[in-house]
């Protein structure tokens, strides 16, 4: 047998070696996977660095590892990811959670005071760690969370099992196509936004669902059509957030004000790129 510590580094080393990832990168992976396996915190980690592991766990870690080194993402083999300091299910059928998402998280809040209760809408919800968060973290809100994708909702249904909001609800819809003139206070949307032919779908997305990722040959029909259609739901001085991709900024700002959206800004992600854009609709 093992100990923890010599597996660990055993893991790290094959990460590196074989995904070409920083060495920091390999360390925070292979953490993840033994933490996953051993059912244990990173500073349960560190106390019991000596504890030998029995040859089930060793397995399972290195089961686990050849998987990751055959490309498939790590949340999708661990079943779970973390998002916003809280952990969600995710599986194959919905987009991996990425800490980019986490400045529209913050942008949201920044427009909804905690007293305040307002209705919000997630559209397009996929794992439905956005709407759940706001729900979360806003309790005195009300928020609906919206997908076309049966399989999308499955999941979305199992995290809001494992997070228990009482605050949402859960429903069916393309888009806009069944809420009749419900309005809302906040609408919050990360839409597919890749072009249809982005080489990235080629690359390091190829395990990720297409028709979250690409919209037309532009990378733009979904997020137009949100813009567009918002304004019929929405109740006067209602915010509407996007997130988009990395050169999709003054398109969307464009869209913004051609829809008579105002007081429109722009916020960088962790990498310093603008990720999304929000802006305010008055005319009702």
């Amino acid at each position: 047998m093992a100990t923890l510590r010599d597996v660990l580094k055993n893991t790290e080393s094959m990460l590196h070696q074989h995904i070409a990832y920083s060495l920091d990168e390999a360390k925070l992976e292979a953490r993840f996977i033994l933490e996953y396996v051993l059912k244990i915190n990173q500073k349960e980690m560190i106390q019991e660095n000596g504890r030998l592991l029995d040859g089930e766990d060793q397995a399972q870690i290195q089961s686990i590892t050849d998987k990751r080194i055959s490309g498939i993402p790590l949340p999708y083999l661990l079943g779970e990811w973390s998002f916003y300091g809280r952990t969600f299910k995710v599986n194959r059928n919905v987009l991996i959670p990425r800490a980019d998402t986490e400045i529209l998280i913050e942008k949201v809040l920044s427009k909804i005071n905690k007293r305040d209760a307002f209705n919000i809408l997630d559209l397009g919800c996929g794992t439905g760690i956005i709407g759940i968060t706001l729900a979360l973290e806003r309790p005195l809100s009300k928020v609906m969370l919206i997908d076309q994708s049966e399989d999308a909702l499955k999941n979305t249904k199992e995290n809001l099992a494992l997070h228990q909001a009482p605050n949402i609800t859960i429903q069916k819809s393309d888009w806009f196509g069944t809420l009749a003139k419900t309005k809302f206070d906040v609408i919050v949307s990360n839409p597919p936004y890749l072009e249809d032919n982005d080489p990235h779908l080629l690359e390091d997305l190829k395990y990720e669902p297409i028709h979250a990722l690409t919209s037309g040959p532009t990378g733009m029909t979904a997020i137009a059509h949100i813009i567009e259609n918002a304004k019929n739901h929405m109740n006067r001085d209602a915010w509407l957030f996007i997130e988009h991709g990395y050169n999709q900024a003054e398109i969307a700002k464009d869209l913004f004000e051609k829809n008579g959206y105002q007081h429109i800004e722009h916020a960088k992600d962790i990498h310093g790129i603008h990720r999304v854009t929000f802006g305010q609709y008055s005319i009702v």
